[in-house]
């Protein structure tokens, strides 16, 4: 014998199966007595809660509407903290302070140049001599003298 319709039953009892569907379905309940019997078992179940259930309440769509036009009001009548004046003016304050400080503190360590590697300043804490900024750009002017004294002498002796 073919597979029993089970899952199919209730669908077919509805009338929600399709021409070809029903129509299997129809010709299994002729053959197999226990479908037959489960179908009519199911038909009486299918007739009590339809009695049991009853019909749905009639719904009054006028005091739905008046509900909700007054949910609706309340709502149109509470703002919101962001809409209110005084803390968007306030957030939007923090923001420029905010720009500014970062636009202003880019420009700081724009101009103040390299900064100091580790190695530089172990050096500039074991020569004493570093220390004294002044002092070492004094040596590197001295240098340069002595450079250009090195110099005028080298083209008086190339003029000789």
């Amino acid at each position: 014998m073919a597979r029993h319709p089970d899952d199919d039953l209730v669908p077919y009892l509805r009338g929600e199966l399709s021409p070809a569907e029903r129509e299997r379905v129809a010709r299994h309940l002729e053959e197999c007595p226990d479908c037959r019997q489960d179908t009519e078992l199911l038909r009486d179940l299918l007739g009590n809660l339809a009695h049991a259930i009853g019909q749905p309440p009639a719904v009054s769509w006028a005091r739905y509407r008046a509900e909700l036009r007054d949910k609706l009001d309340a709502r149109r009548q509470r703002i919101g903290w962001w809409r209110r004046p005084m803390p968007l003016a306030l957030s939007a304050s923090l923001a420029g302070v905010l720009l500014l400080l970062a636009v202003w503190g880019g420009r700081e360590l724009s101009r103040s140049g390299d900064p100091i590697g580790p190695d530089e300043v172990v050096m500039g804490q074991e020569f004493g001599l570093l220390q004294d900024l002044r002092t070492v750009e004094r040596l590197d002017l001295l240098e340069d003298l002595e450079v250009l004294r090195n110099l005028d002498g080298l083209a008086s002796e190339h003029q000789g």
